[in-house]
């Protein structure tokens, strides 16, 4: 029941935070360019009038790539830090930006302006950036021992079965699903419990993601998976869109493109339902009330009074 209304109320809070949605996806477009368009403009100073389009468009050729010897050397090492530097910057922008996702998800009622998201997102920026950093090293931890150590072991075992690797590789990419599963939940909870205050405290939010995570366990991973089984059916249609068709015109060429946005849209809409479930999720749970804050204009959590002193030290009111 709890999971069936976290899930209603959390659909009508993230399409209520459709600006913030707006905002999110202009960024994505915006810093996608600084990349797209010095690579595009390098790559027809290097090709200029050349028949090698023409050949392109049949496949992939090397031997006439090779052609161009350092002109491609160059762009390749441009291009490789142009990619370093905008993973650094979406990391951030994308860290900033769930700051302002949070707070216009934290209550059914809330009305979320441009400059409330603006001003939530840089309220939550330090904490957020705390949480989401110890979870980073959490995850490539989890990467490290559950994929890439089993399957190496398995790679080099001298009298190992046919198969074993792609089977390895099956077992501990099912464990890790599962694993960043528990990841997530606690950085939502986290994140979830550090909007509803005005004080920042990044490391009391990631200890009651934990907790919290742990103590609804089983509600909150089915609540996750089936999040995570949207995410990738929408990754699942892009693939198959991209590999079947094929755009031969510029008309073609902006079908595709207005396809790839709408699915762009519905993915950060789909993280934007996250972060809205478990938060309604962690309101049920905790028997959240919330009241107006006389001090700023965000919303703080209150525990009613009848409640255990344990949820009360929790959530530190």
């Amino acid at each position: 029941m709890k999971l069936a209304y976290a899930i209603k109320t959390g659909l009508s809070r993230s399409l209520k935070a459709w600006k913030g949605i707006i905002v999110f996806w202009l960024i994505s477009i915006f810093m996608v360019s600084f990349l797209v368009v010095p690579f595009k403009a390098g790559m027809k100073a290097v090709l200029g009038k050349s028949m090698i389009t023409e050949k392109l468009t049949e496949g992939l050729n090397l031997d006439v790539l090779g052609d161009f010897g350092t002109n491609f050397t160059s762009m390749g090492a441009s291009l490789f830090s142009g990619v370093l530097v905008l993973a650094l910057a979406a990391i951030l922008v994308n860290i900033f930006i769930t700051g302002g996702f949070f707070d216009s998800v934290k209550s059914s009622d809330l009305k979320v302006t441009y400059q409330e998201f603006f001003r939530a997102s840089a309220k939550n920026f330090w904490p957020f950036l705390v949480i989401s950093s110890i979870l980073y090293i959490i995850a490539l931890l989890l990467i490290i021992v559950i994929i890439v150590v089993p399957v190496s072991i398995a790679g080099n075992a001298e009298s190992a079965p046919e198969g074993i690797i792609f089977k390895t590789l099956a077992i501990s990419g099912s464990v890790f699903i599962l694993a960043i599963s528990i990841v997530f939940l606690v950085a939502d909870y986290a994140r979830a419990w550090q909007a509803a205050r005005a004080e920042s405290a990044g490391f009391k939010a990631l200890g009651f993601g934990f907790r919290q995570t742990f103590r609804t366990f089983f509600q909150s991973l089915g609540l996750m998976l089936l999040i995570i089984v949207l995410q990738v059916l929408v990754a699942w249609c892009v693939m198959k869109i991209i590999a079947i068709y094929t755009p031969s015109t510029g008309a073609g060429v902006f079908l595709l493109f207005i396809v790839s946005q709408l699915l762009l849209l519905v993915k950060i809409l789909i993280k934007v339902l996250r972060y809205a479930c478990v938060s309604s999720l962690m309101e049920q749970n905790l028997e959240i009330i919330q009241v107006p804050s006389a001090a700023n204009s965000t919303s703080d959590y209150e525990i009613p009074h009848d409640l255990s002193p344990e949820l009360k030290s929790e959530t530190d009111v």
